[in-house]
């Protein structure tokens, strides 16, 4: 038997119909049909009486039920703990990453397993499955509920006073906030490159190559001049939990 198995059993008892449990799990009525039966024969036993009201559990399907509800709950307590033990999976941002986890040492990476991914990455994926989700990105995922909100201070930054036209650097992660802030102010004499990395960004303004928005506790730890003075903005970030089941 696998685990599958178990929960198709406790459908099928709880449901007390074939055709129900086919439709909430997601199966055929076959397959169902085919899974009570191969329960049956491994225990050898009837486990339900089948009529036009639907299943009717007999004395062994009712002890069978007992067994299966014991197993699952036995299984969800064991991935617990093993979760707990392994640590806690957080999706998150590169650059939320570096803030906080690098700069401000909010997160143990000894209690926490890190997954960074894009922007687009975040706003795009549906089969998240990781207890936080840390991200400037649009995300919106009803499996998740919002616990906090903070901000990313940034301004546009060049490794000196502009002397030469040097080229705006935006990433090419369509939804990074970063990128469309840029864009917005972009005038029509500017020149846009693009870098696929933020790491490469950062190190193309340390050369004095470009000039970037960045959050300012990066300009400030590589000495880089701001092009607008003490004038900052702010990008929101937010941090996402797994909802509770």
């Amino acid at each position: 038997m696998q685990i599958q198995d178990f929960s198709i059993y406790r459908e099928l008892y709880e449901r007390r119909s074939i055709n129900q449990t086919a439709k909430t799990l997601q199966y055929s009525q076959s397959n169902i049909t085919a899974r009570l039966k191969s329960w049956e024969d491994e225990l050898h036993a009837q486990l339900f009486i089948r009529s036009n009201r639907g299943l009717t559990p007999t004395t062994a399907g009712e002890l069978t039920y007992q067994y299966v509800q014991t197993v699952l709950t036995a299984t969800a307590n064991l991935k617990t703990k093993l979760r707990n033990q392994a640590g806690r999976d957080v999706v998150i941002s590169e650059l939320l990453f570096n803030y906080l986890v690098l700069h401000k040492k909010q997160y143990a990476l000894t209690e926490y397993n890190f997954k960074l991914k894009k922007s687009t990455d975040i706003v795009n994926g549906t089969n998240f499955d990781e207890q936080l989700v840390i991200t400037y990105a649009d995300f919106k995922n009803l499996n998740y509920h919002l616990v906090a909100t903070n901000w990313l201070v940034v301004n546009y930054f060049v490794k000196e006073r502009l002397t030469d036209d040097l080229p705006l650097l935006v990433n090419s992660d369509v939804n990074c906030p970063f990128r469309a802030m840029t864009l917005k102010r972009v005038g029509t004499d500017e020149r846009v490159v693009e870098v696929d990395s933020w790491n490469s960004i950062i190190e193309l303004v340390k050369q004095g190559r470009g000039r970037a928005l960045l959050p300012t506790y990066l300009a400030e730890a590589a000495s880089l001049v701001s092009e607008s003075g003490q004038n900052t903005f702010r990008i929101p970030y937010r941090i996402f939990a797994l909802n509770e089941n």
